[in-house]
C-alpha cells in the first residue's frame, strides 16, 4: 500500500531537498527519483507535482535540461487534472529556462509569454519578478539590450514590492552586466554596488565576490586602478574566509593591477 504521509515527509523526499540545499544536485535527483517512484503509486496529482517540480529544478541546475523539461512537461499535463495558476506559472517559468540555457530563444520566448499571463491572474508577485528577471536574461541574450533593461527595471520594482532580497541581488547584477556592455559605466556601477550590499545581506559571498568582481572590472576600464585593486582585494579576501574556488582570473587581473601600479608615476 503506498504511504498516506504527505510527499515532503518521505525520507527520501527530505533527504533529497537537503542535497539540493548543498547544491549536491545528482545525489538530489537519485533520491527524488525514488520519492517519485513511491508516490507515482497513490495516483494522486497534487501529491506527484511537488516531487517533479524540484526533481525537474535538481536536473536542471545539474545540467540535464532534457531530462528538467520532460518532468515540467509531465507537472503541466497533471495540472489540467488539478489546476494551479501559481504552480503552472513557476512551471512555465522553469521550462523556458531550459530552453533559454540551449540558445532557444522563441521557444523560451513562448513559455514565458505564456507564464505572464498565469502569473498576472494570478497576482503572484514573487513569481512575477524571477518571470521578469529570467526573461531579461534571454532578451539580453538575444541582443535586444532595451528590451532587457526594460525587463530588468520591472523585476527590480517587483522584487522590491515583495521583498526578495535574492532577487534584488541577482537582477541589480544582470542589469549592471547590460548597462556595462552598452558603455554606461556610471549606471553599471551604481546596479553592482547594489548587488553587492544585497548579496552581502543574504549571506551569498559568492555572489557578493562575483558583484565585487564586475566593479573591479568597471574600474580598471576607466583607468581607476585604486578602486579596482580595492574590489579585487576584497574578492579575495571573500574567497579566502568562505574557502571558495578561486578562479585564475582573478589572480590574472591581481598580478596586472601590481604592475600598472608599479608603472604609474
Amino acid at each position: 500500500m503506498a504511504s498516506s504521509l504527505p510527499p515532503e515527509q518521505s525520507d527520501q523526499f527530505r533527504q533529497g531537498m537537503i542535497f539540493m540545499h548543498r547544491g549536491q544536485y545528482e545525489k538530489a535527483q537519485r533520491c527524488l527519483s525514488g520519492a517519485l517512484d513511491e508516490e507515482r503509486q497513490t495516483g494522486d496529482p497534487s501529491r506527484i507535482i511537488p516531487i517533479l517540480l524540484n526533481l525537474g529544478n535538481a536536473s536542471a541546475s545539474s545540467g540535464n535540461r532534457h531530462h528538467a523539461a520532460e518532468c515540467y512537461r509531465e507537472v503541466l499535463a497533471l495540472l489540467k487534472l488539478c489546476p494551479d495558476n501559481k504552480i503552472a506559472g513557476e512551471t512555465l517559468v522553469n521550462l523556458g529556462n531550459t530552453f533559454r540555457e540551449n540558445n532557444d530563444i522563441e521557444r523560451a520566448r513562448a513559455y514565458y509569454l505564456e507564464a505572464a499571463d498565469l502569473l498576472e491572474e494570478g497576482m503572484d508577485d514573487v513569481s512575477r519578478g524571477i518571470l521578469f528577471s529570467n526573461w531579461g536574461l534571454l532578451e539580453q541574450q538575444s541582443e535586444s539590450l532595451d528590451d532587457a533593461i526594460e525587463l530588468f527595471t520591472k523585476a527590480l520594482d517587483v522584487h522590491k514590492k515583495t521583498g526578495n532580497e535574492e532577487g534584488l541581488a541577482a537582477t541589480w547584477g544582470r542589469l549592471g552586466r547590460v548597462y556595462a556592455r552598452i558603455g554606461e559605466d556610471k549606471h553599471a556601477e551604481t546596479c553592482f554596488n547594489y548587488a553587492s550590499t544585497h548579496f552581502f545581506h543574504i549571506g551569498d559571498p559568492a555572489g557578493e565576490a562575483e558583484a565585487l568582481r564586475c566593479l573591479a572590472s568597471l574600474y580598471e576600464r576607466r583607468d581607476d586602478h585604486e578602486l579596482a585593486r580595492m574590489c579585487i582585494t576584497k574578492v579575495f579576501d571573500l574567497h579566502r574566509r568562505y574557502q571558495l574556488p578561486q578562479p585564475d582570473e582573478d589572480h590574472v587581473q591581481r598580478e596586472r593591477l601590481k604592475i600598472s601600479s608599479t608603472q604609474r608615476p
